[in-house]
């Protein structure tokens, strides 16, 4: 849907397509976003909502209170929508979360989402875009033996450690054996003590990008003006207690308590920002506050994005 709201030109077989044409494929898509049939937002087991700057429907109702920018739904309408997003999931979000746990996962979305309405739809100058996107994604993913669980995690061996500590979470086992385990036997080292349930959460928008936003007001207007160094100091700036962006004394809380969220729901978070791919396992005792680390470290420099990507997985029952 991104690709081909972006796209200045579309070719089928090296022949042009008409843009316009091909949108017509999005077109079901959004109206079952605007219309809650969340099942038929995403093809397999996901749900989404995606603003699209400058369609009819750019303000969804499920997010919208009104269809003008800046005009998000109260917190306790995001209490009343995950909860039916998470339903057409064939995720029953009162046996699968506790009443405290959806509160603040309520929280943590409505934050994010809430940045990335501000954020996201503004360039550094604080000039509206043209073309532009902001959303939230949700899917359930359930990972039952190892060879699945190094499949899911991919490179990204820190979400790896994270997974296999979830697993072993039980009173039956509390031995953790690795897949290279050699006393084990095969089947014992493709086994796991319970099937691991994830809710995956992604909140996003193609803004200028956390840093970038942060280190306007300094004058600077493209990531080459800025170092690795600068870009990472100015993201953890963005969530420490009381930094914001905005003029009013009374902003500043969201992310420190986005932070607080996570924490309770023993989290895993990712973030993609500028040149930037950080990620802060929650569930570790000694997390206090914000202190992302770099996701892949045999990565020398990683490509420049639009905006900014959150996100947050946990287990549930």
């Amino acid at each position: 849907m991104a690709a081909l709201y972006f796209a200045d030109a579309i070719q089928c077989g090296g022949t042009p397509f008409n843009r316009y044409k091909a949108l017509e494929i999005v077109a079901p898509r959004v109206a079952a976003m605007q219309n809650e049939s969340f099942r038929d937002t995403l093809r397999g087991q996901g749900a989404a909502l995606c603003c699209f700057a400058g369609a009819r429907s750019e303000f969804l109702t499920p997010l919208y209170a009104q269809s003008s920018p800046g005009q998000v739904r109260e917190i306790s309408d995001f209490r009343v929508l995950l909860p039916r997003m998470l339903s057409h999931l064939g995720i029953r979000a009162s046996e699968s979360l506790t009443e405290g746990q959806l509160d603040y996962l309520s929280g943590l979305v409505y934050q994010l989402f809430l940045n990335a309405d501000e954020h996201g739809s503004y360039d550094v100058a604080g000039n509206r875009y043209e073309h532009a996107m902001r959303g939230l994604a949700i899917r359930m993913t359930s990972v039952n033996d190892v060879p699945s669980l190094v499949k899911y995690a991919g490179e990204d061996t820190s979400l790896r450690a994270f997974l296999v500590k979830q697993a072993y979470l039980t009173k039956d086992k509390k031995r953790k054996p690795l897949e290279n385990d050699k006393e084990l036997s095969q089947e014992e080292q493709e086994e796991l003590p319970s099937p691991i349930h994830l809710i995956e959460i992604s909140v996003f928008d193609t803004g200028p990008g956390l840093a970038l936003r942060w280190l306007a007001d300094q004058g600077r207007r493209s990531y080459e003006e800025i170092t690795l160094d600068e870009e990472m100091e100015a993201v953890q700036s963005c969530f420490q207690k009381h930094s914001t962006t905005k003029a009013s004394q009374y902003f500043g809380l969201g992310l420190p308590m986005a932070l607080m969220a996570m924490k309770h729901l023993n989290a895993f978070m990712t973030l993609r920002t500028g040149r930037l791919s950080l990620y802060q396992d929650f569930s570790k005792s000694d997390t206090v506050a914000f202190k992302p680390t770099n996701r892949f470290t045999k990565a020398k420099k990683l490509a420049e994005i639009a905006g900014t990507g959150y996100t947050i997985c946990f287990r549930v029952k």
